[in-house]
């Protein structure tokens, strides 16, 4: 993995600016989990306090600390930028993101100005330097597919996130001459289709190839996708003056449902002949964003398409976890020297992230079948969380063996 990339010890990012964020991420989502165990009875109405809290939970919780961890570790894999001080970044961003979304979270739940306020400040701090210093860096080189899909998808966040703090001066007290509702859904689909779901179509162009030496995608299609969302979004971003554009959200989801089957045909013709977890993780995850699709164009079910657009990022969040993190342990500990560096499948056994999948399947199968039969969300939710706590223990036992090899490891002597 990686052997194209060129990477070097100097260009990756120390390896604990990856696996905090991923660490605090999985602690969001035993969060997250434990609210839908409890809360369930109020996702019908998708603008409760309890509703805001839990998807704000999975979105910047959960999700945020995941994908800017993975940005941070893919950056120079795939694009070829190295960050000044990642460390010191990355804590900032870790913490003032964590800090932020409990904030936010908690202002939904206790209606309370003050709170309201912190969390604007904490989660400002958080999501623009972190735009501000990747958007610098993305705008300073040579584009390849998966580049330009970051920088589309780092510029969407940023727009999610000024229309985040938009609202939160609403319920703050300032006076906004705007329509809530409109920037409400604005909003929402900016950071849903805009930031989580073009960062892992991004991110799509080449792992797909490097993980599991399946076809590439077309070069007319990789290089042209990131564009055309952006402009799509952009244009929809105008719903508000011009109500003609409220139906380009459908073009949208139509080419991410077209971009799941592409990928599923991709990874079918897969030249390597194994089938770890993180396969199947890349499956289920593109199914689940192909059936979104459907049940979102056709209005069946807004809770069931709330649920296929969880089941695909969460899947995607898998199945990068169980690559990257192996793999930057063994990485980071065999450019150092140490000769008996554990071998990826010695940091996360197959078997484990396998059983991990099994788990997660089943509660996403529940899941769905609770959106008709409620009593099921509490099976699917105690599924869940046990599919975090296996994630949150997989990264501190790799994190542990990390830091077990650099005492007692031994070293080649140079």
């Amino acid at each position: 993995m990686f052997q194209n990339s060129g990477l070097s010890l100097n260009q990756a990012p120390p390896i604990m600016v990856v696996l905090r964020l991923f660490l605090i991420g999985s602690i969001f989502g035993l969060v997250a989990s434990i609210m839908l165990f409890f809360w369930h009875d109020s996702l019908t109405d998708i603008s409760s306090s309890k509703t805001l809290a839990l998807t704000h939970t999975l979105t910047l919780g959960l999700m945020g600390s995941f994908m800017l961890g993975a940005l941070f570790q893919m950056m120079p894999v795939l694009c070829g930028v190295f960050i000044k001080s990642p460390e010191n970044i990355a804590i900032r961003v870790t913490y003032t993101l964590a800090i932020g979304t409990i904030f936010l979270v908690t202002s939904f739940l206790y209606t309370n100005t003050i709170l309201t306020i912190f969390a604007m400040i904490f989660l400002s701090l958080a999501i623009f330097s972190s735009v501000y210093i990747i958007s610098k860096e993305l705008f300073k080189i040579k584009h390849s597919s998966s580049s330009k899909g970051m920088l589309v998808s780092i510029l969407l966040f940023a727009l999610a996130a000024m229309l985040g703090i938009l609202m939160l001066s609403l319920r703050a007290g300032f006076e906004i001459d705007i329509n809530y509702l409109n920037l409400k859904a604005l909003h929402f689909n900016i950071a849903l289709f805009g930031w989580i779901a073009m960062l892992i179509v991004s991110v799509s162009f080449q792992v797909i190839e490097m993980f599991y030496v399946a076809p590439s995608y077309k070069k007319i299609y990789s290089n042209y996708l990131p564009i055309s969302i952006f402009i799509l979004l952009l244009l929809y971003s105008f719903n508000q003056f011009i109500p003609i554009f409220s139906s380009v959200i459908n073009i949208v989801i139509a080419i991410y449902m077209f971009h799941a089957i592409y990928t599923l045909i991709n990874i079918k013709r897969k030249k390597r002949p194994i089938s770890d977890a993180t396969f199947w993780f890349w499956i289920v995850g593109m199914i689940s964003l192909s059936l979104f699709g459907i049940v979102y164009i056709l209005d069946i079910s807004t809770i069931l398409s709330a649920t296929l657009f969880v089941s695909f990022a969460i899947s995607i969040l898998f199945a990068m976890s169980y690559k990257i993190v192996p793999f930057l342990v063994w990485f980071h500990l065999n450019a150092k020297g140490y000769f008996d560096a554990p071998m990826m499948y010695e940091v996360i056994s197959p078997k484990y992230a396998k059983i991990n999948l099994y788990i997660f399947i089943v509660a996403i199968f529940t899941l769905i079948i609770a959106t008709k039969f409620i009593l099921l969300y509490y099976i699917s939710s105690t599924l869940l969380l046990i599919s975090f706590i296996m994630l949150y223990l997989a990264i501190y036992g790799a994190i542990s063996k990390y830091n077990y090899t650099l005492i007692n490891g031994k070293k080649f002597n140079f």
